[in-house]
């Protein structure tokens, strides 16, 4: 089976950017890189903001976060934004927590076979 390889400058620039939005005190409740089979390797922050200023807010503050870190490989459309109330992320943390894997709560950096966890 073709497994996608998620380069090592992306998780680096990945690292910067929460810890940059951390900084800024964007609430993050999970980031994690997820290879979605039907498409690429997304950055999925997970916050708050989504639903009390708006995705368009929300993206507007990732995207300034993002310009202040300069990041070699990551750009905004890598990136997904989602609420922590939607049927997504949802599904996204049930993925990463089945059994045999990691627990839920808050989790540095760890690797699955799809998925490369800042937090969770």
């Amino acid at each position: 089976m073709y497994q996608k390889v998620l380069l090592e400058d992306l998780k680096e620039d990945g690292r910067l950017l929460v810890e940059a939005l951390e900084r800024n005190r964007f609430p993050i409740t999970a980031a994690v890189w997820h290879d979605y089979p039907e498409a690429q390797w997304r950055l999925v922050i997970v916050s708050t903001a989504v639903d009390s200023i708006g995705p368009m807010a929300a993206y507007s503050r990732v995207q300034r976060a993002l310009q202040s870190v300069e990041p070699s490989e990551l750009t905004l459309s890598d990136i997904s934004l989602l609420s922590p109330r939607s049927q997504e992320f949802q599904n996204l943390r049930s993925l990463v927590s089945a059994p045999g894997r990691h627990g839920p709560g808050r989790t540095r950096e760890v690797v699955f076979e799809d998925a490369y966890v800042y937090r969770m």
